[in-house]
Order: structure tokens, then sequence, then C-alpha cells
């Protein structure tokens, strides 16, 4: 009998060390849309894209749709500053926005970060092409010792927030999954406006 409780121990240990194992590999793969490759990097810099098609309607016709989308979204307190700047190429709306992404909001505890991005979206008969680039981070922005700014380079990239075990970063993570998520929210929301046939 005393021989056999070092084996059951052994056992006990392995069959805890194999679940601990087995449940960290679930976490890894368990989110596919955060993981290796979600954050597109294009000559160096992050650069989100998607293309829309809207096959029936034409280039003026998606540029009048996006500015008014532009107009309707990106207003207080949605946002903290935007600015449109003027268009050097017909067809294409350049825009800055600035604005929250809460990670964590409860009673006394609120952890976020200013987000600010460039906008392009290019404008073309039945097809328009949305893009987010040169993303900074402002986090707890109204901490004593002024917080912390970043980029999107030093903070998302697969590199930055992606361990070599395939899991997330706890800190860096978090700005990967809410910049994905914004960036999925707006594409919809243009591509709804779009798409309407309101």
């Amino acid at each position: 009998m005393k021989r056999l409780i070092p084996l059951i121990l052994l056992f006990l240990v392995s069959a805890t060390a194999l679940q601990a194992q087995l449940i960290k590999q679930k976490e890894n793969v368990t989110d596919t849309k955060y993981g290796i490759g979600a954050v597109p990097v294009v000559n160096g810099k992050v650069a989100f894209e998607e293309k829309i098609s809207v096959e029936e309607r034409s280039a003026q016709e998606i540029e009048s749709i996006a500015n008014d989308w532009l107009a309707e979204r990106f207003v207080k307190p949605t946002v903290i500053s935007y600015k449109q700047y003027e268009q050097e190429m017909p067809g294409t709306i350049v825009a800055k926005s600035e604005e929250y992404i809460v990670f964590k909001k409860k009673f006394f505890v609120l952890d976020r970060s200013r987000i600010q991005y460039f906008m392009t979206i290019e404008c073309n008969d039945g097809m328009c092409t949305f893009n987010v680039s040169r993303i900074t981070y402002w986090w707890d922005d109204e901490a004593d010792d002024g917080g912390r700014k970043m980029n999107a380079e030093e903070t998302i990239t697969d590199e930055a927030s992606i361990d070599k075990n395939g899991a997330l970063h706890r800190f860096n993570g978090k700005f990967r999954k809410k910049t994905i998520d914004l960036f999925d929210t707006l594409a919809e929301d243009l591509k709804n406006r779009l798409t309407s046939k309101e």
C-alpha cells in the first residue's frame, strides 16, 4: 500500500498538469477573431481595411452617404474630437477621430483609454474602401502622472500582444480586442448605411 501512495500522487499531479495545459490551449485558440493575423500590418504600420461592394451606387452617391454617416456618427459625446480634411483627391474622404474605448466600468472603477485614428474612405462606382490607420492610444489620461501614450505598432500587433504560446498579453491584449471591435463596428455601420434601401 505504501508503494501505491507515491504512484497515486504522481498520477494526480500529472493529471492536474495535463488539465491545466488543455485549458491553456483552449484559451489560446478560443477566439480567433483576436488571434494571430487579426491585426493587419502594411509597410510596418497597422492599417485596417474593408472593401464594401455597393454595385447599384455611383461614386458620388457613396461619397454623399459616407459624409452623412460621418456627420451623424462622429459627434459629441460619442467622440472627444473630430476633424475632416479638405479633399486632396476627388472621391476620397480623410478624417481624424478621437474617442474613448472602455475596458472596465464598475462602481468606483473605470479603466479606459483615448484612441485616436485616421479614416480614409475611397469612393468609386460600385465600391467603397474604408481604411483606419495611424492609431494611437492615451491610457489613463486623467492619472496624476499623465498616463501612458502608445501607438498601435508597439501595442496591438502580433509581436506586441501575443505570447509564444499564442495567448494574448493581459495589458496589450485588451487594446487589441477593443481596437478590432471598434473597426468592425465602424465598418459594419458604414456598410449598413451604404447598402440601405432607404
